[in-house]
């Protein structure tokens, strides 16, 4: 697929990013451009980031039902969801979810479907307030150049700013997390750790090629154990200025990379002399 591709689906060229909200999720992570993790995992070793292979397993296809589940409803999880029912090592169960992967469709345990029911029941009033906005749009895919590389974003949520005013070109991106804690202290580690600001700068920079004003980035982390505590986390613009100057410092060492440069390995020479 390339980008002339993409007008295929029901897009909108809104600035200087297309936008395209019917593109499937295995679709969007098989295509064209580069996304945020795969920035960071450059940023983090050139190699490995070329090397990556997208590789799924059960938390990975939770996290996903979660989303849709949470996010989109009923009948997208329904379309893209499949609940096993009795014993997963029963020859007959095995052959049938084999059938189901190589559908395409995600599958999970019923025990794990009980589990996001009781998330959606349980999920904070404020994390209701944006993830079930009534002017969201769920899963949208932005695409957008910086110089010549093509690079891509889909947040979880977009929808306008809530209980406040706003013009017709402020939004608010929504990030739904799945999370061992949200208490803060531990959130705010989770950020540093797995680079969620670099996200919600990379996100912002998207939305902003689309000509969006992004009032707020919010994220609504969600634990998976009951009770299933969540809590609504805003990041700073200013916190988005500091995490794009290393998402920026990323994205040129690819385009050195895209010019004939060596790849480096977890940044740093091939022969590394030890510290004492």
């Amino acid at each position: 697929m390339n980008i002339k591709e993409l007008k295929d689906y029901k897009s909108e060229q809104r600035g200087d990013a297309l936008i395209i909200n019917d593109i499937p999720n295995e679709e969007y992570h098989a295509g064209v451009g580069i996304s945020s993790s795969f920035v960071r995992r450059f940023g983090e070793s050139q190699l490995h980031a070329i090397e990556h292979k997208q590789e799924t397993s059960p938390t990975l296809e939770f996290g996903t039902a979660a989303h849709s589940y949470l996010l989109e409803g009923e009948d997208a999880f329904n379309r893209d969801v499949v609940v096993m029912t009795g014993s997963p090592y029963t020859k007959a169960n095995k052959d049938l979810k084999e059938e189901y992967k190589n559908r395409g469709l995600i599958v999970i345990k019923e025990a794990d479907f009980e589990i996001i029911k009781g998330m959606k029941e349980h999920m904070i009033y404020e994390g209701n307030a944006y993830i079930n906005a009534k002017d969201k749009i769920a899963e949208s895919s932005i695409y957008w150049y910086e110089d010549n590389v093509l690079c891509k974003c889909r947040p979880d949520v977009l929808c306008k700013p809530i209980d406040k005013p706003y013009t017709d070109n402020e939004i608010v991106i929504v990030d739904y997390k799945t999370t061992q804690s949200c208490d803060p202290r531990q959130f705010n580690f989770s950020v540093r750790k797995y680079g969620y600001d670099l996200q919600a700068s990379w996100y912002r920079r998207g939305l902003e090629a689309a000509g969006y004003s992004v009032k707020e980035f919010v994220f609504v982390a969600q634990e998976k154990v009951h009770p299933f505590a969540s809590k609504v986390f805003r990041i700073t613009s200013e916190h988005m200025d500091y995490a794009w100057h290393t998402m920026e410092k990323y994205l040129n060492e690819y385009k050195e990379y895209k010019k004939g440069k060596p790849l480096s390995i977890y940044n740093s020479p091939n022969v590394v002399e030890l510290e004492v």
